[in-house]
């Protein structure tokens, strides 16, 4: 990734921002390409940039998933989610008193619950930043966690002058997530960088059921899945 520009120092007092929250991964996006894909909220298209970045989701809590959902899962998401809104709300300050305009979006938030929607594709983001690629289980895989990590974005007015390099999809004839997935959700498409439609990749209704049933009413503890995340051999599990 080359730099340029003078926001270059911006950028570091960003990076450090969000690296202080906690975050291990920090990126910046030109969202062009993304105009077209499905959105929850169109809004978000008004923003032309991106700042992304990702917290891990400890070893610990993948390996409690791998053969059954688990509640360790469940609290490692709630636990990432927490340090990527002190991220998301550091740098939407920080970007603000610089004069831009600034929007956290939030990981955990559903526009369309059923189908796990969001109001903009994270993992698409974060892949445009050169964070890492989109893989057969729909997840964002990096080189430092694999699947291991969740997402948050701070959509800007920021021009974003570093160059990103794509990361080509390395998945390769590996199917580990497809075999074990719990629902058998996962399609399996072939893309280089990022698929045409989500709903190529998986089966967003099916998996959103079973989340809300892991979710549960409140009257047991909080499970989550996340198989796709633990069985995939990028994870280092081992």
């Amino acid at each position: 990734m080359t730099t340029t520009g003078s926001l270059e120092p911006l950028y570091k007092k960003i990076e450090a921002a969000a690296r202080e929250s906690g975050s291990g991964l920090v990126g910046f996006a030109d969202l062009s390409p993304l105009k077209g894909i499905l959105a929850g909220d169109a809004t978000t298209f008004e923003f032309p940039y991106a700042v992304t970045f990702a917290v891990e989701i400890p070893k610990e809590a993948a390996r409690a998933s791998l053969n059954k959902p688990s509640e360790e899962m469940r609290s490692a998401y709630k636990m990432c989610n927490k340090k990527l809104k002190e991220a998301g709300e550091k740098i939407v300050q920080m970007l603000t008193a610089e004069g831009y305009k600034a929007r956290y979006i939030d990981p955990a938030q559903r526009v369309n619950p059923e189908k796990l929607l969001g109001p903009i594709s994270q993992k698409a983001i974060a892949s445009l930043s050169g964070m890492g690629w989109i893989g057969k289980n729909g997840l964002l895989i990096t080189e430092e966690y694999g699947p291991r990590q969740r997402m948050g974005a701070v959509l800007t007015d920021m021009p974003v002058t570093r160059k990103a390099k794509l990361i080509d999809n390395q998945c390769g004839d590996c199917t580990a997530c497809i075999d074990r997935c719990a629902m058998k959700v996962l399609k399996g498409p072939e893309f280089k960088h990022h698929p045409e439609s989500r709903d190529l990749v998986i089966d967003w209704a099916k998996c959103g059921v079973y989340e809300a049933k892991l979710i549960g009413d409140g009257s047991k503890p909080e499970m989550a899945c996340g198989r796709c995340i633990s069985v995939c051999p990028f994870s280092k599990l081992n």
